[in-house]
């Protein structure tokens, strides 16, 4: 299964702390956010990943040459002016047969992708997409999910009320290759549409829950934390002991 992940933002709202280079380049202890979301995906012999670079990609591919993994770029030169549903969309081809999906600006425990099996033992969520949720956290700011009684998404996005969701989204999650086309559809559509460039990637999956399976897996105690402004940076690494 390839893992493909979202680094092409520029992370303007890191300017305050003199951060100028991709987000995903953030260090936190003796790696970054890229180093700490490959090397997880290594250990779990996930060697083929796509990333979606744009701002100052050439410092994104050169951090990518240093682990051993098949590795591909897809640029995304409209950085500037589209978000991630657009990044997405431009790596529609490589999302056929199922895939991972990651933001860049997450500092995550390792261990939550142990909740997006690459090939699940039970056969309830083999044909299911799986989106890992902090279900501790319900910032009015933040992606949140609606679900049923069985844990499945009803609802995703940010104007999801804070109550009575599940929790937040993470930007982690394993899409099944049953929901793949319809989910190609969805960003297509969502592109041509008004103002459709400038929506979160999870705009897309919002429209196709209706037709197919997308499961909330809580992650409890484990980590996880999106980094957006220097607040969130320094709570992350007061999280993860890495000051």
């Amino acid at each position: 299964m390839v893992a493909v992940i979202l680094a092409a933002g520029a992370g303007r709202r890191l300017a305050p702390m003199g951060w100028s280079k991709p987000k995903c380049l953030l260090p936190c202890g003796t790696s970054t956010l890229l180093d700490n979301a490959l090397s997880a995906l290594a250990e779990r012999q996930v060697r083929d990943v796509v990333v979606v670079v744009g701002y100052q990609r050439g410092l994104v591919e050169a951090a990518l040459r240093k682990h051993r993994l098949r590795s591909e770029s897809v640029v995304n030169d409209e950085f500037a002016t589209t978000n991630t549903l657009y990044s997405l969309y431009l790596a529609r081809g490589h999302l056929g047969e199922g895939f991972l999906l990651l933001n860049a600006d997450v500092l995550f425990d390792p261990a939550i992708l142990d909740l997006l099996p690459i090939s699940p033992a039970r056969l309830d969520v083999d044909s299911c997409s799986i989106l890992a949720v902090d279900n501790c956290s319900r910032d009015a700011e933040a992606v949140k999910v609606l679900t049923d009684a069985e844990g499945r998404i009803t609802r995703i996005g940010k104007d999801v009320p804070a109550s009575p969701c599940a929790g937040e989204f993470i930007g982690l999650a394993r899409v099944d290759r049953s929901a793949c086309a319809a989910l190609i559809q969805s960003l297509s559509s969502l592109v041509d549409a008004p103002g459709g460039r400038s929506l979160y990637f999870e705009s897309a999956i919002d429209a196709v829950l209706a037709d197919h399976s997308f499961v909330a897996a809580p992650v409890g105690d484990l980590r996880a934390v999106e980094i957006d402004t220097p607040e969130d940076y320094e709570r992350a690494k007061k999280l993860f002991g890495a000051e």
